[in-house]
This record gives C-alpha cells, structure tokens and sequence, in this order.
C-alpha cells in the first residue's frame, strides 16, 4: 500500500515579467534569453506573501480531492524558504487549511517535491498517515542578484500543491545526492547584529555555474529515469507523459535525446514561467491535470535536479478521472 494522487492546485503572481521587460535594465534581449533557455515571461511577486498563495495552491487541491484540512495526517512544504525562517510554512499552511497534523519543511532545492512525495510514501506505508498535503511554495524574485543577467533571467515565483491519499498509484522512486556545495549556491543571513559575530557576510544571492550545472543535470536525469523505470519493471518507452523540472529547455531536450525519449512525451511550461525551483513539478502537473491531458491508467514520471546537488525521480500512475 503506497499513495495516489487524489488532488492538486496551484497559484502564481499576478504580475508577469517578460524578457523584454528585463532588456529594460539588463544587458540581454529576448531573442538571448529564449534562444538560450527557453523562457520568455516569468510570473514574480510584488505585493502577495508567498504564504498566501501556497495556502491558496492547498485548499484548492484539498477542495480537488474532496477531503478538509481536518482529515490530514501530514503537511509537507517544498521550499527553500517561507515568507519567515519559523514558524514553517508547513505550519503556516496547518493553521489556514485547520489541520492539527505534523507539518514540516523539506529543503531539497528544485527536488523537493520528489522529496516530500518520497517521505509522504513511507508514512503512508509505515500506516502512519494516509492523507498527506504536499505543497511547494518558491519566492525566487527575492533570491537573485537582479544585476546578473546569467541567474535573474531563468527563475519565476510560484506555488503548487497536492494532496496524496492511501491507495495504489506510487510505481516507484528513486531519490540521490551528488554532495557539492559550490555548484549552485546561496548563502543565509550572517550574525545580523550580533556583536559576537565574525563570520564575513556572503553575497546574499544565488550563484550558479551553468556549466556544472548542465553537465550534472543531463547525466542525473537521465540515470533516474533509468532506475525509476526498472524499480517498477519499466521502460522508458511505457510512460506516458514525462514531468521534467523546467530549469533549462536545453537540459530537458538533451537528457530525452541522450535516452531516447519521445519528445512528444515532455509536457513544458517553461516559457511561460520560467524555473520556480521545487514549485516548477506543481504546477506543470496541477496545470495539465486541469488541462484533462492526464487518463485513468497514465503512467506520469516526474524528474527533478537541484542545488545539493540533489536529483531524483517518481513514477506514479493516474488515478483520477480526466476532467477534459
């Protein structure tokens, strides 16, 4: 007994910011942001709070999957960090929905929805919970140096959400860590005003070596894909739609290339929202769910790279009926 996915839900930003609007103060165009990335407009918060959107994303995949705040046995939050270091969002998010479940933070970069989907799987098979709210919330507007037009270009804010229930429709997993803590970095808050601090203060922005970071990625997706599929007796050619994290156009088109992988399969919206870090997986699922791409009996893969450097894969087969 693992899981099925019996609801989702996401929100994003009003405003949208376009490459053409970032050519206004960066030294780039539209053409040397999509011909490079794949994104033309990102969606970036101004006056919203993260926490609002993601309670939000949670009571609609809560009200998607017919159940209330009341009947959660755990709320998982994806997310580098809520709109206060503590409480959790997770807790935040408990409050609004009216939970009195556990509800804690999972911190694994882009990859931590695959992260909580792989902790909700062992409480739920441990018989420890069997409704479990997973949401992703990302505020990367506030993370970049938006004098860098090498990082501001490639992330948008957003927030997403499922909820997941006791039953079957988890095939398999596979979740890894290639330890690096250079590749793609941000630094936290040093002392503040402490008087006792000596540390020096780090530039408080995401730094990133692009061509680690796609050298990695291509491999790392590649390889979980390969095992995801063989833990559930697979191949990579009965899956039916792929879910990548929508990092880069490139990496996603030559991870399929390099394995195979029909094209047609890769269900994106990069272009439209850029890299929301863990959010990216929510809301490309929440999206084409709503869209009714996904049948009764659809084998999805969800695959993800991140900061860490963490990676990792799930394959799950739709249960929901097709609301196109």
């Amino acid at each position: 007994m693992s899981f099925y996915i019996a609801g989702t839900g996401s929100a994003l930003p009003e405003k949208v910011i376009s490459n053409d609007d970032l050519a206004q103060f960066l030294d780039t165009s539209d053409e040397w942001i999509y011909t490079r990335t794949g994104i033309r407009r990102r969606h970036v918060l101004t006056h919203e709070r993260l926490d609002d959107l993601a309670i939000q994303s949670a009571k609609t995949a809560l009200e998607d999957a017919k159940i209330t705040g009341e009947e959660l046995d755990l709320i998982l939050c994806a997310t580098m960090r809520g709109d206060t270091y503590t409480p959790s969002l997770a807790c935040v998010i408990g409050e609004a929905v009216g939970a009195h479940a556990p509800a804690f933070d999972v911190n694994a970069a882009c990859v931590g929805v695959l992260y909580c989907m792989e902790v909700a799987d062992a409480f739920i098979s441990s018989k420890k919970a069997k409704n479990v709210l997973i949401v992703a919330a990302e505020a990367m507007s506030k993370l970049v140096d938006w004098t860098d037009r090498a990082t501001c270009v490639l992330f948008g804010d957003g927030t997403g959400a499922m909820v997941v229930r006791a039953g079957e429709g988890r095939l398999s997993g596979v979740l890894s860590t290639n330890p690096d803590s250079k590749v793609i970095r941000m630094p936290n808050i040093e002392g503040l005003n402490s008087p006792y601090n000596c540390v020096e203060q780090e530039k408080l922005a995401i730094y990133m070596d692009g061509g680690e970071v796609y050298k990695f990625a291509v491999n790392a997706m590649g390889k979980n894909i390969e095992q995801v599929c063989e833990r559930a007796g697979l191949t990579p050619a009965d899956v039916d739609w792929y879910l990548p994290h929508q990092a880069n156009v490139r990496i996603i088109d030559a991870s399929l290339k390099k394995f195979h992988i029909d094209k047609s399969k890769a269900l994106l919206n990069i272009s439209e929202c850029g890299n929301m870090s863990a959010t990216s997986l929510m809301v490309l699922l929440d999206e084409y769910a709503k869209k009714g791409t996904f049948r009764p009996g659809d084998k999805l893969l969800l695959v993800a790279f991140g900061a860490g450097l963490t990676s990792g894969a799930v394959l799950v087969e739709w249960k929901k009926a097709s609301v196109g």
